[in-house]
């Protein structure tokens, strides 16, 4: 079968896969808690046993919401949105990137610069 891309699917079959996904991690995110309750409600393990054992059990089970999805629409209107779909122009898909990558050089800081011999000068 041939690989498709995102943009070049249908997008009734992506809100499809979207849904399957975020069903799967609501799913996961009950399980996790009902094992943490019961972990909880256990009296032969000591309060740190405990915690760790939770906090094990609700490792990476986030049921977060996928965010829009930005797509660049064509001259002549062939594309159409949907649900979580934000029809865009070129120019403002890249600002969207520019300030991601800002806040990420923000956030992390610059690494690199002058070091060694140079840093004395």
């Amino acid at each position: 079968a041939k690989i498709m891309h995102l943009a070049a699917k249908p997008i009734a079959k992506v809100a499809e896969a979207r849904a399957r996904k975020s069903k799967m991690a609501k799913n996961k995110l009950a399980a996790a808690k009902k094992k943490a309750e019961a972990v909880a409600n256990s009296s032969e393990m000591s309060e740190a046993m405990k915690l760790k054992a939770i906090s094990k059990a609700m490792r990476g089970k986030d049921a977060s919401r996928p965010g829009k999805t930005y797509v660049v629409s064509q001259k002549g209107g062939g594309t159409r949105g949907g649900k979580g779909i934000k029809l865009v122009d070129k120019r403002e898909k890249s600002d969207k990137r520019a300030t991601e990558r800002i806040t990420k050089k923000k956030k992390h800081g610059k690494k690199g610069g002058m070091t060694g011999s140079k840093r004395m000068r």
